[in-house]
């Protein structure tokens, strides 16, 4: 097919990377986790996206507490972090042209008791994977405010994202009748 449909360019890795690069948006370095887990697990058509903490090339970027010692707009910068680790994190295990659909995202912000807006953080994690996948980065959330996170981390993400069909491989409908 020498010309694709913009709806099919977004299947090519090329694709995923224009629009990365169209919203000025760079993809940190995907780096190992410090235990015993791995940060992408596949299953089937699902990739896992263990937890991801803002870390900038494998440096905390955000830590604390909203409403303690970070302002609202720092938490929503580090979830759009944290969602471009998600995605590096998913580009180095399976690559970014199998994303065909992020289906759901668990969002957790580090929070002072009376701090309300944590939908308001994790909707910085929302919007960028819109941003970066399109129509293709919709999904269902949930976004909960906790005391403390790993590494004094000011917000973590994971993500459940349907896959194509790795090359060469039928599909799970094409498996069972």
């Amino acid at each position: 097919m020498l010309n694709p449909s913009p709806a099919q360019k977004l299947h090519t890795v090329n694709g995923v990377r224009d629009r990365l690069r169209e919203s000025g948006i760079r993809l940190p370095r995907a780096t190992a986790p410090n235990y015993s887990y791995v940060a992408v697990q596949t299953w089937g058509e699902l990739a896992f996206v263990s937890g991801q903490i803002p870390k900038d090339d494998g440096r905390l970027a955000y830590e604390g507490r909203v409403g303690e010692d970070r302002t609202l707009d720092e938490a929503v910068a580090a979830a759009e972090l944290c969602a471009a680790n998600a995605l590096a994190q998913l580009d180095s295990a399976v690559g970014l042209k199998r994303i065909a659909r992020v289906v759901k995202l668990n969002g957790y912000v580090a929070s002072t008791e009376d701090f309300m807006e944590h939908p308001s953080v994790i909707e910085g994690a929302s919007q960028f994977l819109g941003t970066a996948l399109g129509e293709r980065g919709r999904h269902a959330r949930t976004a909960l405010g906790v005391s403390r996170l790993p590494a004094n981390a000011l917000v973590e993400i994971e993500l459940v994202v349907g896959l194509h069909p790795a090359e060469g491989t039928p599909s799970t409908q094409d498996r069972h009748p």
